[in-house]
């Protein structure tokens, strides 16, 4: 048998910057899984369009109801960031395929109490944390493809996602138990929905992380934030979508959200062509908070959500040339330039995507931003700039 660490070095040698993989549960084998994050059209599993997934010799045998283990390989761990354990009965999966979640790590993966990567880099060492899991018993059995999804805590914003085929054995349950999961979250994949995850060293708690949960959220110090919802893998609606459990026909349907989402969206974030990975901070910003704000519920009601301002009326304000709006320092709309940054007021932001204005976020806690329109969003703590995103 082929030594996993040294076929994984050779197979990466030739990448620069690389993050992490998945060693448990197997990956695809075909598309070769790579250690960096999505880019445009690679939604999901880094696959291409009308491509086609192969499991090789990686075929996971999961037995429902049993217990399994998350395991990693590389040490770009980004100090953290929030993961979640995903399965779609798609064996072939698309960008149309749902996802629902079997299980959400909050803070802390794949490195917990870590502010930095781990040293020396080596792309091939294990991960030391691993992180335990269920299989879920009363989900039907069958042919499915699991996923694992990694928020980054440090760096550009980015979402990673590994693939794998498995092989779901026993009786089986109902698919309504499947359909009742909460689904995926996406987020920085601009061509899947407009969610980002704002900047900020922070750790990502899930609108609706299901009932499945390791919660590390506030226990190695590091600031946490609510995500928004309804970033499913759809724009502007989670919970859609023509993939289905065995035998359930057209899946969970419907044009809303299916898994408590609230009715929030944030602005989309183009990833960095000259760096895949980022350079990212290791030090915590003089003025940025080290504690935890005050009891973010598991599933925040739609009040909870970052707010939005009233959309400005048409016309107001004398706007840039880049869409109507308010003005240089206010809240925009209309048509607009793909990649244009507009901070509003110094604390919310918004990125125009698709030609048209995202929704207003709001700030991580302890950081502003320089008001007005650019290619650089400017996010800057006690008065200094401590990190320029490139569009």
């Amino acid at each position: 048998m082929i030594n996993t660490k040294v076929a994984l070095a050779a197979s990466l040698a030739a990448i620069s910057n690389a993050h992490m993989l998945i060693a448990s549960p197997k990956p695809f084998t075909t598309p070769q899984l790579k250690q960096n994050p999505l880019s445009a059209g690679q939604f999901p599993c880094q696959g291409t369009p009308g491509g086609t997934f192969s499991a090789g010799a990686n075929m996971n045998n999961f037995e429902l109801g049993s217990q399994q283990t998350l395991k990693w390989i590389g040490t770009a761990v980004h100090g953290g960031g929030s993961c979640q354990i995903s399965i779609s009965y798609d064996t072939n999966p698309t960008p149309e395929s749902v996802w629902k979640v079997i299980h959400s790590i909050e803070g802390g993966c794949p490195a917990r109490n870590l502010d930095d990567n781990r040293s020396p880099a080596d792309a091939a060492a294990p991960d030391p944390d691993t992180y335990d899991y269920k299989i879920p018993e009363n989900i039907p059995a069958g042919k499915a493809t699991i996923s694992v999804s990694w928020l980054n805590r440090l760096g550009n914003r980015e979402f990673y996602m590994y693939c794998g085929a498995v092989e779901l054995t026993g009786k089986g349950g109902d698919k309504a138990n499947y359909e009742a999961l909460p689904d995926i979250y996406v987020a920085n994949v601009p061509d899947v929905n407009s969610c980002t995850t704002p900047p900020g060293k922070t750790d990502w708690k899930f609108p609706n992380p299901g009932l499945s949960v390791e919660n590390n959220i506030g226990k190695y110090g590091f600031t946490s934030y609510p995500l928004p919802g309804k970033c499913g893998k759809f724009s502007g609606a989670a919970g859609t979508g023509s993939g289905s459990a065995p035998g359930s026909g057209s899946g969970n349907g419907g044009s809303g959200s299916s898994s408590g989402y609230p009715s929030a969206t944030v602005p989309a974030s183009k990833p960095s062509a000259s760096a895949p990975g980022g350079v990212f901070l290791t030090k915590q910003p003089d003025a940025a908070p080290t504690q935890a704000p005050t009891s973010a519920p598991a599933a925040p009601a739609p009040s909870s959500a970052p707010a939005e301002p009233a959309a400005p009326a048409p016309g107001a304000g004398s706007g840039s040339g880049s869409g109507s709006g308010s003005g240089s320092s206010g809240a925009l709309s209309g048509k607009c330039t793909d990649g244009q940054w507009n901070c509003v007021g110094g604390s919310s932001f918004q990125q125009c995507g698709s030609g048209t204005w995202s929704p207003v976020m709001q700030m991580a806690p302890g950081t502003k931003c320089t008001a007005g329109q650019s290619t650089d969003l400017k996010v800057a703590a006690a008065k200094r700039v401590v990190r320029v995103f490139r569009a």
